[in-house]
């Protein structure tokens, strides 16, 4: 029996409560001058180019070969082979074949809380977007590989395919042979994180530490909020603030001693960095 060129599959209470599902896969090939899209897909799914379409899931559809149009909000570009399209839920698209090329793709429909974190952490855009990726780059198997091994076998392993949704994700944020100065830039922040975790409770010349790493301070400061959310100085407050509350949980160090060894020049400034990030002093936290 040929396997099917694509699945859908319901999604029970527990999976939901997991966190983490997927809901489709599958693989498509349209052919120069092949109506666009196919009526095979479930209403929900099926869409045309006038209307557009809005998913309650996240999507990834990989480009394998061709060409085509994609247009979210506003935003319309071209999109090819080795191009990953990115399709957040809630959000209004619409992407169509190049009716001279065709294309082929992959797709794979996830969910849930957990994939709402990890979309996030892996930056991807709320308002959608379509990467271009290296050929070479190890997402085309191992997304490959998740498609045909749903295809093959369909939902009988239905947590065993949602836990292997994380692994592409990541292998997107690891797999850095595409990205050129940004993986640079991203490996800078990674070993400036590693140095505050090390030094937290030290006064911290940032500048000197871009220096170190080699980048101006000025972008080092960018690509941390960009990758961190934060500044360097937010992020080493942040380590601090979390080893006070740790402090005030399981010890019963003075909170003037827990200020000093934080490296806070006084337990009144101490006192109040703590109220403003937490709502609550020092001595309620610990009375809590």
């Amino acid at each position: 029996m040929t396997n099917p060129s694509h699945r859908y599959f319901p999604v029970s209470e527990s999976q939901r409560t997991w966190g983490l599902y997927a809901t489709c896969a599958g693989r498509g090939l349209s052919q120069p001058g092949d109506e666009f899209p196919s009526r095979v897909h479930p209403d929900e799914y099926f869409f045309t180019w006038e209307k557009g379409r809005v998913l309650r899931e996240w999507q990834m559809i990989l480009l394998t070969g061709g060409r085509g149009a994609l247009e979210f909000k506003g935003r319309r570009q071209t999109v090819q082979g080795g191009s990953l399209i990115v399709l957040p839920p809630g959000c209004w698209h619409r992407y169509r074949p190049n009716r001279r090329t065709g294309w082929s793709t992959l797709w794979i429909g996830f969910g849930g809380d957990v994939a709402d974190r990890l979309a996030g952490g892996a930056g991807f855009n709320p308002g959608g977007e379509a990467r271009r990726l290296a050929s070479e780059h190890r997402f085309h198997r191992l997304f490959a590989d998740v498609v045909a091994d749903v295809l093959e076998n369909g939902n009988t392993s239905a947590y065993s395919t949602a836990a292997r949704i994380p692994t592409l994700i990541a292998s997107l944020m690891e797999d850095r042979s595409d990205t050129g100065v940004r993986a640079a830039h991203a490996d800078a922040v990674r070993l400036a994180q590693a140095h505050m975790i090390e030094h937290a409770c030290e006064a911290i010349d940032f500048a000197a530490l871009a220096d170190s790493l080699g980048i101006p301070y000025r972008t080092l400061r960018h690509v941390f909020a960009r990758e961190t959310g934060s500044s360097p100085l937010q992020y080493q407050l942040g380590i601090r603030l979390a080893r006070a509350k740790s402090l005030l949980r399981s010890s019963d160090m003075p909170i003037a001693e827990i200020a000093e060894s934080l490296g806070f020049n006084s337990t009144r400034y101490f006192s109040h960095f703590f109220a403003k990030e937490t709502g609550t002093s020092p001595r309620a936290y610990r009375g809590r």
